[in-house]
């Protein structure tokens, strides 16, 4: 019975340890960091960088940010590049948004 028991709670805490690990913004809204993203024109650079399609740098191969901790650090350097104050809320929706093109889980 002890047994069984330490069993069941090893795999609760394995499901709940999967579940958390699967999106690394949970307090993010991409729908609000969409918004931001537009309103801050935050492809304006990107465009220029990536010849017009300022998504791409998202997504090409050979892209700085690796990592989870690495985009919300990117995040906050490029909002001085916007003229942005971004509060912690605010960093967790863009990158919940820019999630969807770097696939972080």
């Amino acid at each position: 019975m002890k047994q069984a028991m330490k069993l069941i709670t090893t795999f609760i805490l394995l499901c709940v340890a999967s579940a958390a690990s699967a999106n690394p913004f949970p307090d993010g809204n991409a729908k609000a960091g969409q918004k931001l993203f537009e309103k801050y024109d935050c492809n304006r650079c990107h465009n220029s960088i990536m010849g017009g399609d300022g998504n791409k740098i998202f997504t090409r191969f050979d892209r700085k940010r690796n990592s989870p901790d690495g985009l919300i650090e990117q995040i906050g350097m490029c909002s001085g590049n916007v003229n942005a104050h971004f509060t912690p809320q605010e960093t967790q929706n863009l990158a919940a948004y820019l999630n969807i093109f770097y696939k972080f889980k």
